[in-house]
């Protein structure tokens, strides 16, 4: 039950006090400052009318102070959808990518502390769409609400366009057991063009960000053990005699583990400013590369015609002789997406499904002609778990299987099942799928991918990260972060959760890369998830990144040979190297691996 406003007059006390220190009591905590351009479009108390009762719950009013609330009681979740919602209407219109700002003032009053000591644990479903139809989706969010009365707000950049008076914000309720208490909602659009990161986002935080979380001394002695093994140089002069006594120096040029990021073609094709920029900066900061999105099924040239195709065809090439001069390795991104797309569904709608299994076929073949000995690693399968429908649904359980062990015959390079894992119940799913797969005698997968794309209301402690590591590293070699971004607007949450998923996934000893979606805003899909803003100026992200990954974990030294010619770099990172030798500035290419840790070198 809600709280009416009538006091005591020493709570009126309290209450003035409140506000005169300009803090108010936490049932009516305001939102914060908003930038002055924003219209409104939903901003209103809730309807008189209750929607009814449905099998998963009912909606009351409950009285609060000269008005009334809304109170959702929610008896469990339905097995599909949410049936437990109302909707408000709004007018203005809202274009794909264009920015927008939820708000909505809640409390959560089941369950109890003792059945949920989750600080947060109220659930809404946010779904801002069209009227009459709802796939026609510009934001599907879920919101966690706390036990006090407060406002819970989000920024977005909507997915899908929302035509002129045809909007609606459907809120629902029946994500568990629950009562949720609602006063009211808003909706706000901006003009064209409006920068996200002006409006505020939710504080948040998350487990081990503490400086002293014990942690990270664990990973620290975790890398020490299995990122780094003495590199040890062995040089012989022109007649083959020992080189003794003589200065050897060592820089790494790359990392062996794929410190990386999405590489857009067409910054090689195109020279502009921005393309330059682009690709110099990629070349100091990265070591792996992932060409996107001339791999991507729906972007292969195969399937594409004219000059799209040529430029996609061209852009590739372009690509992987870049990243190859420069030494560094390739993901590639994907062999088969999972979840049914535009181009899937038409098939599906013909009834002529077997062309989906066609086209992957040939997407495969195609892509693996071009990539040869090049990509070493790919996603073999994206999303295998459902948003709405997956290749299961119309193939069967075993289509997974059937694609792996084609896969396999036509390659030898590394097969990796690449899945987001946004909750529990799609992290359950997805390892009970790892299982099946895995227990195939046919085929199994080499590792698995963990797409992690982030907001400040998703974020996973490092506790929590570590034991979703430690679960399915059992049933893969490998392990890898593959898609990382998160869109937050505090420079130093953004900035400390980098530091830490960073050197957390570094220090898993079967975590082979961590490649970025994306590191500049002027072209990504979250340009707010970004470690450069589109103005090229550098968010504090990535001086966590050269701290790191060029500083902390980067090996540049100099020893001097023994009198067999033999020297010794202790604690080396794992990486390609040049090796000189004396006054001589012709270096040695070598590489420093964990099966790998000795070379011999001849001077000419």
């Amino acid at each position: 039950m809600t709280t009416t406003k009538n006091y005591p007059s020493f709570l009126k006390q309290v209450f003035c006090l409140y506000l005169l220190a300009g803090v108010e009591p936490g049932f009516a905590q305001n939102l914060p400052y908003l930038p002055p351009e924003l219209i409104s479009a939903c901003q209103s108390k809730l309807p008189d009318q209750l929607p009814g009762p449905t099998k998963t719950g009912q909606f009351r009013k409950l009285p609060a102070g000269d008005g009334f609330v809304w109170i959702a009681e929610a008896k469990k979740a339905p097995e599909k959808g949410n049936l437990l919602a109302f909707r408000m209407n709004f007018d203005g219109s809202l274009a794909e990518n264009e920015v927008a700002f939820v708000a909505i003032r809640a409390r959560s009053v089941r369950p109890s502390v003792d059945q949920n000591p989750d600080p947060r644990p109220g659930r809404i479903r946010i779904h801002v769409a069209e009227r009459e139809n709802l796939w026609q989706t510009a934001l599907y969010h879920l919101a966690k609400v706390g036990r006090n009365w407060g406002w819970y707000y989000h920024p977005f950049r909507a997915a899908k366009s929302i035509a002129p008076d045809a909007g609606v914000v459907r809120l629902s309720f029946d994500l568990h057991n629950q009562a949720i208490e609602i006063e009211e909602v808003r909706l706000y659009l901006t003009p064209n063009g409006f920068d996200m990161a002006r409006l505020p986002m939710m504080s948040a935080g998350y487990q081990g960000r503490e400086a002293n979380a014990p942690w990270r001394k664990e990973a620290e002695t975790r890398i020490r053990k299995h990122r780094t093994a003495p590199l040890r140089i062995e040089a012989f002069g022109p007649a083959g005699s020992p080189l003794g006594e003589t200065t050897v120096h060592a820089r790494m040029i790359r990392h062996a583990f794929g410190f990386g990021s999405t590489f857009k073609s067409k910054y090689l094709l195109e020279n502009t400013q921005d393309a330059h920029r682009y690709r110099n900066t990629f070349d100091e900061l990265f070591s792996c590369m992932v060409p996107v999105p001339m791999l991507i099924p729906r972007h292969t040239p195969m399937m594409r015609i004219g000059t799209y195709a040529n430029q996609q065809l061209l852009g590739l090439g372009k690509v992987l002789q870049w990243g190859t001069d420069r030494h560094m390795s390739f993901r590639g991104h994907t062999l088969v997406w999972g979840n049914l797309q535009h181009w899937s569904n038409e098939w599906i709608k013909q009834n002529k499904p077997e062309e989906i299994l066609k086209y992957l076929r040939e997407h495969r073949n195609y892509l693996f002609s071009l990539t040869k000995e090049v990509i070493r690693e790919w996603d073999a399968i994206n999303h295998p778990i459902r948003f709405q429908k997956d290749l299961r649904d119309v193939f069967g359980e075993n289509i997974y299987r059937d694609l792996l062990a084609e896969q396999r015959k036509s390659t030898d390079a590394k097969l990796i099942i690449n899945e987001a894992l946004f909750d529990n119940a799609r992290e359950d799913a997805f390892h009970q799928l790892m299982v099946h797969l895995q227990k195939s005698n046919r085929t199994q997968a080499d590792g698995i991918g963990f797409q992690s794309h982030f907001t400040v209301h998703n974020l996973r402690g490092m506790e929590d990260l570590w034991r979703r590591y430690q679960r399915f590293a059992p049933l893969v070699g490998q392990m890898a972060v593959t898609e990382y971004d998160f869109v937050c607007n505090d420079n130093q949450l953004h900035a400390d959760y980098l530091r830490d998923i960073l050197t957390l996934t570094f220090s898993h000893p079967k975590m082979t890369s961590f490649i970025n979606w994306g590191f500049w805003a002027g072209d990504h899909w979250k340009p707010e998830g970004t470690l450069i803003r589109k103005d090229w100026k550098e968010r504090p992200a990535v001086g966590v990144w050269r701290d790191l990954v060029k500083g902390k974990w980067w090996t540049e030294e100099s020893t001097v040979t023994n009198k067999q010619g033999m020297a010794v770099i202790d604690r080396a990172f794992f990486g390609v190297y040049e090796i000189t030798f004396g006054a001589s500035k012709t270096p040695h290419l070598v590489k420093h691996l964990p099966d790998r840790q000795s070379v011999s070198l001849t001077l000419p």
